[in-house]
């Protein structure tokens, strides 16, 4: 997927600056806190800048979000990425105005969300395929 891709490559730019750019924010603008809330579900961790400030002080952080497991997203968690990326200004171009790291998880959050989104249309397809692979080989 083309947005995957692009989502992927935007995390990858982000580096130790831009990272310190948000831990030194006390209180993020909204919107920037909004793009790391979602960022927090995806990881099923605690929302609320606290923890956000938390999870950035974990150098493993950039990694956990690339080695998200994107194949087998919740239909839970899908429900409550809807609720930050409903929101008008959940947009890459309107988070650069704010902060080019929320702008680059912006990205990587709509990305995954359409992936699963589209997993979940796919992988019943992939299934019959399989199976209809299987009785085909038995003949």
């Amino acid at each position: 997927m083309p947005n995957l891709l692009a989502a992927n490559r935007a995390v990858e730019s982000l580096d130790k600056k831009f990272i310190a750019e948000m831990k030194a924010l006390n209180k993020p603008p909204h919107d920037v806190g909004v793009v790391m809330d979602s960022v927090m579900v995806f990881l099923e961790k605690p929302t609320g800048w606290a923890s956000v400030k938390k999870e950035l002080n974990d150098t493993g952080f950039l990694k956990n979000i690339m080695e998200l497991d994107k194949e087998h997203i919740q239909q839970k968690t899908l429900k409550k990425i809807e609720t930050f990326t409903k929101e008008a200004t959940f947009t890459p171009e309107y988070m650069m105005t704010k902060s080019a790291a929320a702008a680059a998880l912006c990205t990587w959050v709509r990305a995954i969300e359409d992936y699963a989104k589209c997993l979940k249309i796919v992988n019943p397809k992939r299934e019959k395929k399989a199976i209809a692979e299987a009785n085909l080989a038995r003949m």
